[in-house]
């Protein structure tokens, strides 16, 4: 039996970043957990690794590579700025903050 790990692909390696990147951003839970959690500054370093492997692969990838990186790219980008804009969530195990008690007497 061959153990031998099998040989990544440029296309696979783009999909795990960008897989990464969706689960920084709590659009994916974390993988082998039912948790969601957001951290934008590391969804966006990822995003940026993903840009700078286009940069320092131009010209040596294939129609179809170059494709899926744009493809990837693009849609992640869309993704961040939503998730950027979107108002932080309420843990469900944290209830919401109850309003400022009245003063009657005042």
């Amino acid at each position: 039996m061959n153990h031998e790990p099998e040989a990544t692909t440029f296309s696979a390696h783009i999909f795990q970043l960008a897989t990464a990147s969706l689960v920084y951003m709590g659009a994916a839970k974390l993988p082998g957990t039912d948790k969601m959690e957001v951290n934008l500054p590391l969804a966006k370093i990822t995003i940026d690794t993903l840009d700078m492997l286009k940069t320092k692969t131009e010209g040596n990838r294939t129609a179809d590579e170059t494709s899926l990186l744009d493809d990837v790219l693009y849609q992640l980008r869309l993704a961040f700025v939503k998730a950027e804009s979107a108002p932080p969530a309420t843990p469900p195990d944290k209830p919401a903050p109850d309003p400022a008690p009245s003063n009657p007497q005042a």
